[in-house]
């Protein structure tokens, strides 16, 4: 009998390992020396070891991406100057995109992911919105 219980259990907590959702971290800033905009992308889970470091040039008016799959939780940091604004940007599955300008000195977002796909842009700094999507 004890084996039965032992067999059925291990399904149901590999199931839930699985299919857990994790609080992902976006860190901004700008390199006022270099004009770049950097941000940093990690997660809660200990087993992920890695930093990801991706920057836009000064000359580049592209936004930061970032593409989610079974995200909970999405934690935006902003550590810019005095004034300094970003537009935000999300999209939930197949909603539509939603923007905002927001105060990106000393700022801190907690988005919270519905769908299982899940976008984010940020711009530079003080870039004027895209009203293209």
């Amino acid at each position: 009998m004890k084996k039965y219980i032992f067999l059925f259990l291990i399904p149901i907590l590999t199931n839930q390992s699985v299919n857990s959702q994790i609080t992902e971290y976006i860190d901004l800033t700008t390199k006022g020396v270099f004009g770049r905009s950097e941000m940093v992308v990690y997660n809660d889970n200990l087993d992920y070891d890695d930093l990801e470091y991706l920057y836009i040039g000064p000359n580049n008016d592209n936004y930061h991406w970032v593409k989610y799959t079974n995200a909970k939780d999405v934690i935006i940091t902003m550590s810019d100057t005095y004034g300094d604004k970003r537009e935000l940007c999300t999209k939930q599955g197949n909603d539509s995109t939603l923007c905002e300008v927001v105060g990106a000195y000393a700022a801190t977002y907690k988005l919270r992911a519905k769908d299982k796909i899940f976008q984010v842009w940020i711009s530079k700094i003080n870039v004027k919105p895209d009203k293209s999507y």
